[in-house]
């Protein structure tokens, strides 16, 4: 199949030129003048690549835990139709029974949905000081137990890491020899632990200002960053940030624009099972785990903990909030395509250019998307809902 996208305003390698895209087989085939095949007028909206989230546990009601072929396909139409057309499924702190339950559950999925990138393991190698949302008495570090990990090797991409962990380190270069990303976070760290992950390829900050730790001191008088100050500094680490407002405030993200450039962050939801969700009182979890969340004002909260809980709010909307708020819609962009890209060591999708996968989102001139096309098809976005 041939389509060609007309009159777009293409936000390709890092610039907007207007022209037309040509799609065939699934492929980006060229940017140009000509057309082929079938016709999508863009009329001059934004062309981009579509987004990416590497830090997602669910939507409309599913959780990433659940092992259940609908929970999946639910959350992979979530996703599609927030204009995320790659993401990877994140889990919780469980038990590694449950863990493995939940990746062999994304293994075995097929759909025709939002595309997933392998599995991200949010615990449970994390500190209990800063365990936030995450079963404290599941928390264990990479000498307890780390064979499930190499046991879902062809699934996990990524692992959050709480470097001050006995063996963060030496598991940072056995899974960076793996090909599976590092990212520090849910920490109680110092800086000598942070530089030994960073040395050996830890190279991005879950969430950041969300359980990163803060300047402190341990056994001597001598004051030591934390996650958050050498996340900032260091030119090796990217940072996660849910810029929802909210878990990120607006000046805060100001602060780690002017420190990391879009270049040195990635947006990410950290979307909860409630994203997508209308106002009102949801439970996570089931059973004696059951945590009781309330979705109010545009933001998940932890009522009985009074704490923000994950994200609703899906990284198209951090991208049109962005925007609003004056920051450059090419670098909004490129802060949920490139970027994530980049983390995930993938080069056929996060941009618009000859041979990338034909993943593409149309957006409005306020930077929300209006139409998305997986693999060159035009999704239609009404039914996924249904």
């Amino acid at each position: 199949m041939t389509l060609t996208i007309i009159n777009a305003n293409i936000y390709t390698q890092g610039k907007f030129l207007r022209g037309n895209v040509i799609v065939e087989n699934g492929k980006i085939k060229e940017i140009g003048d000509r057309r082929e095949g079938e016709i999508y007028d863009a009329s001059g909206n934004v062309v981009s690549a579509g987004f990416i989230d590497i830090h997602t546990h669910g939507g409309w009601g599913k959780d990433c835990m659940e092992s259940s072929k609908e929970a999946i396909d639910t959350i992979c139409r979530y996703h599609l139709y927030t204009g995320t057309t790659t993401f990877v499924p994140t889990t919780m702190t469980a038990s590694a029974e449950d863990i493995n339950k939940a990746v062999e559950n994304i293994r075995t999925y097929k759909g025709g949905y939002a595309k997933i990138a392998g599995v991200h393991l949010e615990g449970p190698y994390l500190a209990k000081k800063s365990a936030g949302a995450h079963p404290p008495h599941l928390l264990i570090s990479p000498n307890d137990e780390d064979s499930f990990v190499w046991d879902n090797a062809d699934m996990v991409k990524r692992v959050t890491l709480a470097p001050n962990l006995d063996g963060a380190a030496e598991f940072c270069k056995k899974a960076v020899a793996a090909g599976i990303q590092i990212s520090m976070g849910h920490d109680d760290s110092i800086d000598d632990e942070i530089y030994a992950c960073i040395e050996r390829g830890a190279d991005s900050v879950t969430h950041m200002y969300n359980c990163t730790s803060r300047p402190s001191r341990r056994v001597t008088p001598k004051k030591h960053l934390g996650l958050t100050e050498v996340g900032l500094i260091d030119e090796r680490v990217t940072a996660e940030v849910i810029a929802d407002g909210r878990h990120v405030p607006d000046a805060l993200f100001g602060m780690i624009y002017k420190l990391k450039s879009s270049g040195g962050i990635c947006l990410v939801s950290d979307s909860l099972s409630v994203a997508g969700m209308p106002q009102g009182d949801y439970y996570l979890g089931s059973g004696e785990s059951a945590q009781k969340i309330r979705i109010d004002d545009g933001v998940a909260i932890l009522p009985d903990l009074n704490t923000y809980a994950g994200s609703v709010t899906s990284v198209g909307k951090m991208v049109a909030r962005l925007y609003a708020a004056g920051y450059p819609l090419g670098e909004c962009i490129d802060m949920c395509t490139k970027v994530p890209a980049g983390l995930l060591s993938r080069n056929d999708i996060g941009d618009i250019a000859a041979g990338m996968s034909a993943d593409i989102n149309i957006l409005a001139t306020d930077g929300e998307v209006i139409a998305t096309f997986l693999d060159g098809k035009l999704v239609d976005r009404e039914l996924l809902k249904k």
